[in-house]
């Protein structure tokens, strides 16, 4: 009888036993169950909301324009008793030429009111001097323009403008106008610098040029170029080509090449302005 008890109370043991053992596993299923739904739950919510922040990025940015006719600051880069940058060709002489020609193409669209920051390219005036002078003409746009320059030796070539930087009121629109330039001379056969054209420029304390990338988007105190800090409008200052460099020379330096570029950069006012260009034949003149 006891024997018969004994293994009874065995059965029922192990019975229980079995019992608690599935309560266990079904635990640890539901655990695991648990887990892996907030890990779904976590992984849907960080996508969710990262995914408004690549919308806005990825967005075709466009500045407000209001009606023509719209007011251009053209600058060339120094002129008077300032060279520039001396190589094939001097610096001085071809921004005014391409200045020149700029303002002639801008002075035929009605859609525009033409600028400058002296009365004559052959006057002397400091970057603060033309900076001041462009803003008294309440513009809404300025372009700088200038030569780059290598050392003895070097083979560097090829375009770069330098928008506003990040933080300042009209880096965004700087920035929008810049590519719009890049993008034409590229399409014109000049070989863009850096990331896609488009570079900052800041003045370290011992007044040393620190060039950044475009990728760099942080917002820094240093100053850049005093005609893109002290305007009020955005502003590109543009790096036609190398003077130093005899090809880039004469491809955007010559008298022929700075009728093209400043084709280009008239083209991409037009774009940025939303404006159609007027179509015009240079002299037998190709962008290709």
């Amino acid at each position: 009888m006891a024997k018969r008890y004994s293994k009874a109370a065995h059965a029922k043991r192990h019975k229980q036993t079995s019992h608690k053992i599935k309560n266990v596993i079904i635990l640890i299923f539901c655990g695991a169950a648990i887990w892996f739904g907030c890990s779904l739950w976590y992984v849907a919510r960080t996508l969710q909301t990262a995914h408004p922040a690549e919308s806005i990025a990825g967005e075709e940015f466009r500045p407000q324009v209001g009606d023509p006719p719209y007011r251009v600051v053209i600058d060339a880069g120094h002129g008077g008793a300032d060279p520039g940058a001396r190589g094939v060709v001097e610096e001085k002489d071809m921004t005014a030429a391409t200045a020149a020609e700029l303002i002639r193409l801008l002075q035929q669209d009605a859609n525009f009111i033409p600028l400058q920051t002296r009365d004559s390219f052959d006057e002397t005036a400091t970057p603060a001097q033309r900076a001041a002078r462009a803003s008294e003409q309440s513009p809404q746009l300025l372009l700088s323009i200038h030569g780059n320059s290598a050392a003895n030796g070097s083979t560097a070539s090829g375009f770069e403008c330098y928008p506003s930087v990040p933080g300042r009121t009209w880096h965004q629109e700087s920035f929008y106008f810049a590519q719009l330039l890049a993008e034409g001379m590229q399409a014109a056969g000049a070989a863009l610098r850096g990331h896609g054209g488009v570079r900052y420029i800041y003045y370290l304390e011992n007044d040393q040029k620190q060039l950044v990338e475009s990728t760099h988007t942080e917002i820094r105190e240093e100053r850049s170029f005093t005609l893109l800090e002290d305007v009020n409008c955005p502003a590109v200052l543009a790096e036609q080509c190398f003077v130093t460099n005899e090809a880039d020379a004469a491809r955007f330096g010559s008298e022929e090449g700075c009728k093209k570029a400043a084709r280009i950069y008239y083209e991409a006012i037009c774009e940025y302005f939303g404006t159609q260009p007027q179509s015009e034949q240079l002299a037998g003149l190709s962008l290709n």
